[in-house]
Formats: structure tokens, C-alpha cells, sequence
């Protein structure tokens, strides 16, 4: 995995450029942005084992959060009353049933999605945020 260094001094920049106010609008809107298009990209992947529905309807992002920490994001996951996290889980690693190994056809979906989901993020976020450059 990528790291970025310097983050801290960026930030401080931006803020000081622009006002805290509009540096947190600016980064929340970009942090919203790419985490609706990682949502279609985790939808994408868990079609594969699309029964009913559930598993590809419920899927969701949440809120913004972190901002005390300085270190913002969003969560991507399951929600609802149906708790598919069970199911996706036994999709995604495979399950043992009368001491056989079973591979789903779907199996490892969520993680090929994860890993396009950070090229994704990084392209989004630097695009996102070079409204703060203008």
C-alpha cells in the first residue's frame, strides 16, 4: 500500500490559504464523492452472488468522521436489518459444509473491489481536492 507523506503540512497550508471552513467543505464533498463511487464498485463486485437483492441493495456509506483526529474518512458497508456482513463474509473467503471446501463463484469479489477502490480514492481525492489549488 501507498503512503503520502507530508499530509500534516498540506493541510495546514490549505487551511491557511482558503479558511478552515472551506478547506472542510472542499474535503468532505471530495471524501463524499469517492466513497458513493466505491460504493458502485463494491455493488459491482458482490453481483456476482446476487440472490435476492439484499446484499447488493444494503450496501452504503456513512458520514464523514475523524475530524478531532485530523485524519478524516468514510465507512463503506453493509447496513439494514438483514445483516449481510454474515453472508458476504462466507461469499468472500469460502465455507467448509459435510467436511468439503466450497469456493463460491464470487470468492475474493470484495477484495479485487477493495483494491481497485484505492486507485480509485487516490485519483478521485487529488482531483477532489485541487479545487483547493484553484
Amino acid at each position: 500500500m501507498s503512503s503520502v507523506t507530508g499530509t500534516e503540512e498540506i493541510l495546514a497550508n490549505i487551511e491557511k490559504k482558503m479558511g478552515k471552513a472551506k478547506a472542510n467543505r472542499v474535503i468532505n464533498k471530495a471524501l463524499r464523492t469517492t466513497a458513493d463511487e466505491i460504493v458502485l464498485l463494491t455493488k459491482e463486485a458482490v453481483s456476482y452472488y446476487r440472490d435476492t437483492g439484499a446484499t447488493y441493495d444494503e450496501v452504503v456509506r456513512g458520514n464523514v468522521k475523524g475530524a478531532s483526529s485530523g485524519i478524516k474518512s468514510i465507512d463503506v458497508g453493509w447496513k439494514g436489518s438483514m445483516s449481510r456482513w454474515r453472508l458476504v463474509h462466507l461469499n468472500e473467503f469460502g465455507y467448509t459444509r459435510f467436511g468439503k471446501y466450497v469456493r463460491p463463484q464470487g470468492m475474493g469479489a470484495v477484495q479485487r473491489a477493495a483494491d481497485k477502490a484505492k486507485t480509485t480514492a487516490l485519483k478521485n481525492m487529488r482531483n477532489g481536492l485541487g479545487e483547493l489549488a484553484k
